[in-house]
This record gives structure tokens, sequence and C-alpha cells, in this order.
């Protein structure tokens, strides 16, 4: 923590958010506090949270390695601006997840062995068995975000770094994740549809706008009917 307070070039939230983090750090610079934990403690919105997470991410003083925690969570490690991020120890005791490349993310590189065949067009049955075997339901994907402390899409830095990108109100995204989660825990059509990840799936959702909620008038994105709608059964239900 006194090296945040020495050597940060953030103040006021910024700052502040630098501070709450250092302060779940372990004694490696590593911290896996949820965004509602961090929100929480900086006595602000889950929305503020993230917006500050994206600057300090953008200024380089915050390193996020998504899904790198334990049980999945995020793992934070705050860089020192004038030497970067210092390499972690111990990281063989991380468990490692692959992510897509929508998310921006590679996944980790494998020593090669010394059969490889150059013919790469076909997984091998291993691999999938592998990836199926990781799909869950809904319902299941869930409880395992739950038992991680984390909130399915509040800590999902991807969408809102997207809808930011494009100018979508993130009153709309969580309209969106509202009928997303409708659909796929209540709806018996859906309750059994598997993904092996599911906030992808909600990306791809909100990218390719599946519930028909928004659309674009010149610079700005209106509610249609449907969306109108939504709105209206959320403000019900409060």
């Amino acid at each position: 923590m006194a090296r945040v307070w020495a050597t940060s070039s953030h103040s006021g939230t910024e700052l502040l958010m630098l501070l709450a983090i250092a302060d779940f750090s372990d004694d490696d610079g590593r911290a896996y506090p949820a965004v509602g934990t961090l929100a929480k403690k900086c006595r602000m919105t889950d929305r503020n949270a993230r917006l500050i997470l994206t600057k300090l991410r953008d200024s380089k003083e915050l390193v996020v390695r998504f899904g790198e925690g334990p049980k999945g969570a995020n793992q934070y490690l705050i860089a020192n601006p004038l030497k970067g991020a210092s390499p972690l120890k111990n990281s063989s005791a991380l468990k490692h997840v692959s992510f897509t490349p929508e998310a921006g993310f590679r996944e980790p590189l494998k020593p090669a062995s010394a059969n490889t065949s150059v013919n790469r067009q076909q997984p091998s049955e291993g691999k999938k068995r592998r990836s199926r075997s990781v799909e869950k339901t809904f319902a299941e994907w869930i409880d395992v975000v739950r038992a991680s402390g984390e909130k399915p899409i509040s800590d999902y830095f991807t969408v809102w770094d997207y809808c930011e990108g494009i100018g979508l109100p993130a009153e709309f995204v969580e309209l969106a994740w509202l009928k997303f989660r409708d659909r796929y825990s209540s709806d018996e059509n859906f309750k059994g549809k598997k993904y092996a990840d599911w906030r992808r799936a909600f990306l791809n959702a909100v990218k390719d706008n599946w519930f028909k909620l928004w659309y674009r008038n010149g610079d700005a994105f209106l509610l249609t009917t449907a969306g109108q709608q939504a709105e209206l059964e959320t403000r019900g239900g409060e």
C-alpha cells in the first residue's frame, strides 16, 4: 500500500480503488476481489467501479488477468508505473483458464511434442471430449460463479468495454442480461442449453441484439417497443 501512495500518478477515486486492491493483496501482490466487493469498499456503485478499473488498466498501473484467480476469479496486480508489472512468483501454482479469441486472450502456450503433427485441421478426440466436458447449463454456471464470489456480468470487463466503445447505454445491457438470464433459467425450451463460456454467449447476445431491445438512431441507441416493455417489467418487479 505504501508503494501505491509513493508511485501512483492517480488521485481521487482512482487512487482509492488502487488502495482498496492493495488492501486485498497477498505477499506476492496478487488480489482477487470481485467488482462488487471493491465497489462496496470504495462506497460506489458497481458501474462506477468498473469504469475506474478500466481507467486503471488503460493507465498501465493495474494488470487484470481474467479468470486466473481461485475458482475462476479475476486476478489483479498493481504495477509499478516506473518499472511495469513485476513477474508473479510461483505462477505454476495458478490454474490457467483458456479464453476465447473474442474475449481478447489466447490459450496458454504448451510445450511442443517431438511427435507433433503438421496437420492441425482436425482436433483430437481427446480435445473434443475435454471441450464437451466443460460445457454447463446456465444454472450450473451460475452456481460456479456464485461460489467464486463474483457476479455473472459485473466482473466481465469485455462486454462493458465493448458497449462503452459503441456507445450502448449500460442500462440497455442490464435489460439484455435480465432477458438472457430469464430465458436460460426459466424457459423450458432453453434451460437445457449448454455453453462452455456463458459470458461469451452473453457478449454475442449483446453484439447481435438477440432480444431486439434497441436500435441505432444516428449516434444514439434507443429502446424498441420490446425494449420499452422489458424496462416496464423491470420497474414493476422492483
